[in-house]
């Protein structure tokens, strides 16, 4: 009823659409991921260099997060709380492919370490969130926050 209100659409219009909250729910985190990957991956492949993609990955994913902290707050909540169908989680780990994919062939390459590749896209998801979390709750427009975590990031990959 309150995501009807806030919608400006009636329950019922609502309930033609999704049966349940959790269909809400999982549709709502589809479409962020959707718009996150879009941000992300819009020129990746025209980039030289590794270093140079996951700057823009980092970089982008940081501007979004900070740009768009509702839909931030919304993916994350979502993401670490609900319990996900498994149809969505599949669809969003394909929306992400060609990342996982220049990371492989960087790890294959020796360009970086060769960590577990669940445990680096782990470590790369939760560090940039804490970046895009500090930026938003700091008021240092002076330090670049984004630069720091991107090169703690980096530093701990390469070889």
């Amino acid at each position: 009823s309150l995501v009807s209100k806030t919608a400006g659409v009636a329950d019922g219009t609502l309930f033609n659409y999704f049966e349940t909250k959790d269909e809400l729910i999982n549709a709502v985190y589809l479409v962020i991921k959707q718009e996150v990957a879009a941000q992300l991956l819009d020129g990746l492949s025209s980039l030289p260099s590794f270093k140079d993609k996951m700057w823009q990955i980092w970089s982008r994913y940081i501007d979004w997060g900070v740009a768009h902290p509702d839909k931030f707050k919304v993916l994350r909540q979502i993401g670490e709380s609900a319990a996900l169908d498994p149809e969505v989680e599949a669809k969003c780990l394909e929306l992400f492919n060609e990342i996982a994919r220049i990371s492989h062939e960087s790890i294959v390459k020796n360009e970086i370490r060769p960590y577990p590749e669940d445990y680096l896209a782990a470590l790369v998801d939760q560090q940039s969130s804490m970046t895009v979390e500090y930026i938003a709750a700091t008021q240092d427009k002076q330090t670049d926050y984004k630069q720091i975590g991107f090169d703690i990031l980096w530093n701990g990959l390469i070889r």
